[in-house]
């Protein structure tokens, strides 16, 4: 994903990306250079993040280089984004670094990214400094458990809103090839069951199961009610003598088992997942529906959903028209 600056991570980048995401990087500074975005300096750190800090930060940053720099404090999810720009740096390199944050932060992901920052100084880059703002972003105030959950989770809902490319809501993770040759199956018939997941950790949409002659019946014991599964299934059958071949879309989302991020990823991706999905299917998506652990998914169920009961009605009563209200009656003459 790309900018209107076409600059973006090389592969060494995306490699220290990947490295970064597995806590085996404290620390990574990347630069512009050649137009990419390049790593200029990784840090491997200890099991103390504060020590790591003091260690490489503000001594790595160059007052006339602007530049990122993504420090992990403690869980693989708990990132802060710097960006530093000096006043003493030119504008063009300035003005540059502005305009490809958008891109970083996609290419890296921003549901790992918990911070943000834009430092103008070195000073500002001091381990007193760092923990001094960090206080005042959490002071929030004394809250209840639910209140804490809440809060979360519209910050998450904030970071994965940002990913969304202009024009579309939610968060494009690619399908692997597995889940492209499965969606491809179902499209061309040879499978009627297809169940993909969300990975969240590589940022992708992977394959969980393909079914060749799955029945309606059969349907309701191979989706899991206890973590999200996005599920297509093919439903061949017969309605007022009439044959369909309708694909049904199940969005199966608990509301226990799975943490509020990776609920909240399943509902941020399946909108761009689904106009991604049908491409590769080759087939519109006849009808799609939310279940929980308690909703039926019997063949009934899915038969209502298809061919819902057209219920007319009732007439009202209409009122005669009062004397000499009529319409006037026009008699050629």
């Amino acid at each position: 994903m790309s900018c209107q600056t076409g600059i973006r991570a090389n592969d060494a980048l995306k490699n220290a990306f990947n490295l970064g995401k597995q806590a085996k990087l404290r620390l990574i500074k990347v630069v512009i250079k050649n137009e990419e975005l390049d790593p200029n300096y990784e840090y491997k750190g200890s099991p103390d993040w504060r020590s790591d800090w003091r260690a490489t930060l503000p001594e790595c940053v160059d007052a006339y280089e602007p530049c990122f720099i993504l420090f992990r404090l403690n869980t693989i999810t708990e990132w802060i984004l710097i960006s530093f720009a000096d006043d003493r740096a030119s504008v063009k390199d300035k003005m540059l670094l502005a305009a490809t944050q958008a891109t970083f932060k996609s290419e890296f992901g921003p549901c790992y990214i918990e911070y943000e920052r834009h430092v103008t100084d070195r000073k500002d880059l001091t381990l007193d400094s760092l923990e001094n703002w960090l206080k005042s972003k959490q002071e929030v105030g004394p809250m209840s458990e639910v209140e804490q959950e809440l809060f979360t989770a519209a910050k998450e809902r904030s970071a994965l809103q940002s990913a969304a490319p202009a024009g579309m809501k939610g968060v494009v993770f690619p399908l692997d090839r597995n889940a492209e040759d499965a969606l491809r199956d179902l499209g061309n018939k040879k499978l009627n069951f297809v169940q993909l997941s969300v990975d969240t950790l590589n940022e992708a949409i992977k394959l969980e199961d393909t079914q060749a002659s799955v029945s309606a019946g059969e349907l309701a014991s191979k989706i899991p009610r206890n973590k999200p599964r996005y599920t297509f299934f093919r439903f061949e059958h017969t309605h007022d003598d009439r044959p369909y071949n309708s694909i049904v879309f199940i969005y199966s989302l608990p509301a226990s088992g799975s943490s509020i991020k990776e609920r909240m990823l399943y509902s941020s991706c399946k909108a761009p997942f689904l106009q991604a999905a049908q491409l590769h299917m080759r087939a519109e998506i006849t009808k799609k529906m939310e279940v929980d652990a308690k909703d039926d998914l019997s063949e009934k169920a899915l038969r209502e959903l298809l061919h819902p009961t057209f219920v007319e009605a009732p007439k009202q009563f209409a009122k005669p028209a009062p004397p000499g209200g009529a319409s006037r009656r026009i008699t050629k003459v």
